[in-house]
């Protein structure tokens, strides 16, 4: 999913909100300030980050605005890559998938009307399990589910710090797609550097089957 509209209404939200809550104006390019700080710092949550970096310390405005954030039917924001289709079908063939994502438990709706859950051998979201990127747990519990050794695993995401980063500590394979809001995420170390780097998820069945060889 292309959610780079959610992020567009969610910046904007904080800029007619803020005020009120901190006293001040804050400017679009404040809050892209503050959203490059909270990537570049690999934080778990860019959302929660930011957040807390314009009404520190106060905890209850942030409880506020976090709440109004959790509150939001975020699928309303998701533009489907229509190619993903056809990779998902493709790779079901050959391989078992599941689905490693910090989303609700509702976007599975979402997959589903869009035709794509059907090729997913686990199908739940952080939001309906008890763990989330980038917690280890999180990617040994799907490993568990899928009756598999994380070495014998591949990560898929567009994150380095909750995607790559956590999966190759437990010796899996990564491919990191140089897609959404964290596309500029800087490597911290070489090894931390994914497998592979792919810009499209157009190429991903190429990138995974070249792991396997």
């Amino acid at each position: 999913m292309d959610d780079s509209g959610l992020d567009i209404y969610w910046n904007d939200y904080l800029v007619k909100t803020l005020p009120d809550l901190i006293g001040r104006k804050v400017s679009i390019s404040e809050i892209e300030e503050a959203n490059r700080r909270s990537i570049e710092s690999y934080a778990p949550s860019l959302y929660s980050a930011t957040i807390w970096h314009f009404v520190q310390p106060d905890v209850e405005k942030f409880k506020k605005l976090r709440g109004a954030f959790d509150d939001l039917n975020t699928s309303q924001f998701y533009e489907f890559r229509e190619e993903a289709g056809e990779v998902c079908r493709q790779l079901s063939e050959k391989y078992s998938l599941a689905i490693a994502a910090n989303q609700p438990a509702s976007t599975a709706d979402y997959l589903e009307e869009k035709g794509i859950l059907k090729y997913f051998d686990f199908k739940e979201m952080s939001g309906s399990i008890a763990y989330s990127k980038p917690d280890y747990r999180f990617f040994l519990y799907i490993a568990h589910r899928l009756d598999a050794s994380p070495e014998n695993c591949v990560m898929v995401g567009d994150r380095q710090d909750n995607d790559i980063v956590p999966a190759k500590k437990l010796g899996m394979k990564t491919v990191r797609v140089m897609v959404g809001s964290h596309k500029e995420q800087k490597v911290r170390m070489p090894s931390e550097l994914p497998d592979k780097t792919i810009s499209s998820i157009s190429e991903l069945s190429d990138a995974i089957n070249d792991l396997q060889s």
